[in-house]
């Protein structure tokens, strides 16, 4: 090794897991009642991981809708009375709830109030709650449907920098046109920079590749720990050779400026479901909270020949993406559709992603329904086998068009999901969580009878002083390393060398085999 050749190893994220799953718990209705419920948003308090707040639509009155919020303090298994939140005006119903928090434990609710008969008067509002969703502010109009012929407050998606940099703090609202509005439909973007209490003058954000034919679209937006923010959405324009592309925006000057790329073009017939279809097109992009560059991209698509949930990644920031490849692991065109994926990372880089899934039904897409997701401990890179989230099938809210929102979040060791459907003849909420392969602590990885530990030095220090580090064990345990490609890089039985001229700089997992049992941990080596 090069004596001069100064190294750090820095663990940015440590997760030991045995690949025991723990047994599921029965759905929770999160506030059973007589009335139609539906389309329903959840977020998990940064600070306080078993505090959940979930908001949705309610029939409250003899035609109108409202949107309420209640949470939760022990990992959902129970929910607090839902607050009501206001109309605008006599005539107006509520719809599209989207939740979000801040690092500081400051909670975001967005929602349309609009009149939904005339479409002529409505707005999109946006209350705060520093209480964990007991109490919430007056809410403040965003963005209003006068701003432009379009009329962009449909699918109000909220992303807010946590990153401590430059922008931190900022708030910001990703719209599209009501899909009533006459074409050419749009992706609008406003933002806050005083915590929701004012808010910007709209920005379109499709006039590099526009939205174009879409007549249903939205902006997903996400902002990853560098602080830069994305903002995912169809274009397509048929003038095109690949006339439907998924696209993103992105901005690094707080939605100052923004430049627009592709993530990838896509076969017509692949990402444009019929009109009114029961499967629904969804897609959506996520941030990891470890690594900046590495971004994660779900979508509905059929060019495996039935509607199922495709990935691809970024691991260097948007500038190159992977190819698409297929997460639900039923057979390949056995007629049997899953759609309405969501997904989202934990604090320490676990990836999951959830959707609605027919495999235990029928072929019919208006089939009942079970929960089903994934994870992933590499960024998108691999994904484990598909569990089921919710124990007992519904059917869809609606004859038409489904219900057009699934929540889901982690904590460090959970996959919490909220969902709608009538299994009991009306439209009821529905809450249940998913236990990522148990943890195992980390202060001992490789038992009692250990040798050693695994060491880790978070200062730069010379190599040759260093001499090595070195993780050994009783015998009979394995070891491998993989890279975020999946590729195996190392294995051995009883020791492990890392320096700069054995690992090039980057993230690794590591895998431990021992007792029967398999662990993981997240490492990132920098010079």
């Amino acid at each position: 090794m090069k004596e001069s050749h100064c190294f750090r190893i820095l663990i940015v994220s440590v997760f030991l897991f045995s690949l025991v799953k723990a047994p599921a718990q029965n759905d929770i209705p999160i506030d059973p009642n007589y009335t139609w419920n539906g389309e329903i948003s959840l977020a998990v308090d940064p600070l306080h991981t078993n505090h959940l707040v979930a908001a949705w639509m309610k029939l409250t009155g003899f035609v109108t809708v409202s949107i309420v919020v209640s949470y939760s303090d022990d990992d959902g298994a129970s929910w607090s009375d839902p607050v009501v939140m206001p109309h605008f005006s006599g005539s107006y119903t509520s719809a599209d709830p989207t939740l979000t928090f801040s690092s500081d434990g400051r909670f975001y609710l967005g929602y349309i109030d609009f009149n939904n008969i005339t479409y002529n008067a409505g707005s999109v509002y946006v209350s705060a709650s520093t209480d964990g969703g007991a109490t919430w502010s007056a809410p403040v109009m965003a963005i209003d449907i006068s701003v432009s012929a379009d009329k962009p407050i449909d699918r109000p998606w909220l992303a807010v920098d946590n990153s401590g940099g430059s922008y931190h703090g900022s708030v910001y609202l990703v719209t599209k046109s009501i899909k009533e509005a006459t074409a050419a439909h749009h992706i609008w973007m406003v933002k806050s920079t005083n915590n929701g209490n004012t808010w910007s003058t709209p920005v379109l954000l499709d006039s590099d590749l526009s939205v174009g034919a879409t007549s249903n679209a939205m902006g997903v937006p996400c902002v990853t720990s560098a602080g830069i923010l994305f903002v995912n959405y169809l274009s397509y324009d048929p003038t095109q050779s690949y006339y439907v592309r998924d696209v993103f925006v992105n901005s690094s000057d707080g939605g100052q400026t923004f430049s627009a790329s592709v993530i990838a073009d896509l076969p017509a017939a692949s990402a444009i479901p019929p009109s009114d279809s029961l499967y629904q097109y969804s897609m959506h992009i996520a941030a990891n909270p470890v690594l900046p560059d590495n971004l994660v991209h779900v979508f509905t698509d059929r060019r495996f020949g039935d509607w199922d949930i495709l990935c691809n990644y970024s691991l260097d920031g948007g500038n190159t993406w992977s190819d698409p490849f297929r997460i639900n692991d039923d057979p390949v065109n056995n007629g049997v559709g899953q759609d309405m994926c969501w997904g989202g990372f934990s604090n320490n880089g676990i990836y999951s992603v959830i959707w609605r899934d027919r495999r235990n039904g029928t072929i019919d897409p208006a089939s009942d329904y079970r929960i089903y997701g994934s994870f992933s401990l590499n960024g998108g890179v691999t994904f484990n086998s598909n569990f089921a989230l919710s124990t007992t099938p519904g059917g869809l809210s609606r004859p038409v068009s489904g219900n057009d929102f699934l929540g889901t979040v982690l904590s460090d060791s959970l996959v919490f999901s909220v969902w709608a459907d009538k299994r009991t003849g009306l439209n009821q909420e529905y809450f249940n969580r998913y236990a990522l392969p148990a943890s195992s602590g980390s202060k001992d990885m490789f038992g009692q009878s250990s040798t050693r530990q695994l060491i880790a030095w978070q200062t730069s220090i010379n190599c040759l002083q260093l001499n090595q580090i070195f993780i050994s064990g009783k015998s009979g345990f394995k070891i491998e390393i993989f890279d975020l490609t999946g590729i195996m890089v190392f294995s051995d039985s009883n020791h492990i060398f890392l320096c700069p001229e054995f690992l090039p700089d980057g993230m690794y997992i590591i895998e431990l085999k021992v007792a029967g049992r398999i662990y993981h941990q997240r490492i990132l080596i920098s010079n």
